[in-house]
Order: structure tokens, then C-alpha cells, then sequence
């Protein structure tokens, strides 16, 4: 880690992006890894390309050796059609917080 992840369209431009990381500047220093700036383009939006991402991810921490896969967010109601369940706050260096979300990595 990190990997960096690029979601490209048939005309390899770049349409989405995600990080795995070992903590995304969050006080949760406990709890790794993390997924972070996941990005799709407006124009790609609602077609569900940021779970092709997400999946990614999840399958890359598993490989890793890790059983959870975890991020911060103010979405509500996003992450949580991926498998993710909150589990608390966060609070960043520039004091502000975060919801924190949890993926369990199961076979």
C-alpha cells in the first residue's frame, strides 16, 4: 500500500478513481485500510462504476491479509448498498469529522 486505482472508458480516458490506503487522515489511526478519494465523473454517475472500484479495493485489502476494508464519508446511504455499516466518527487533523464505515471481507 497505497494502491491507486483508474477507472477508464472505452476511449481510455479517465472516467473514476479510488485509493487504498493506510489511513485516510482520519483519528482512527486503529483501523486499516482504508478506501479513499473514490471519484466517478458526473457524466458516469448512477450506473454503479464507483462499486467496480470499491470491489477492487475489498478484493485487493483481502488479499493483503485483511478482514475489514474501511472509510470516512458524509454520505449517508451510499456505502451502505456496497456492504459498508457504520461503526462511528472520525475526526480529522483540521477538525472537522467524518462517518466512519466498515466493510467485513468475507470468502
Amino acid at each position: 500500500m497505497p494502491h491507486w486505482y483508474l477507472l477508464l472508458n472505452d476511449s481510455e480516458e479517465v472516467i473514476g478513481c479510488a485509493g487504498l490506503i493506510t489511513n485516510d487522515f482520519i483519528s482512527r489511526m486503529d483501523l486499516y485500510p482504508w478506501v479513499c478519494a473514490l471519484f466517478i465523473d458526473a457524466n458516469y454517475r448512477g450506473k454503479a462504476y464507483g462499486s467496480l472500484l470499491l470491489e477492487k479495493a475489498k478484493e485487493d485489502a483481502k488479499k493483503g491479509g485483511f478482514s475489514h476494508l474501511y472509510l470516512c464519508t458524509d454520505h449517508i446511504g451510499l456505502y451502505e448498498k456496497y456492504h459498508f455499516k457504520y461503526i462511528g466518527e472520525g475526526y480529522h487533523p483540521w477538525g472537522v469529522s467524518s462517518r466512519i464505515y466498515e466493510a467485513v471481507l468475507t470468502d
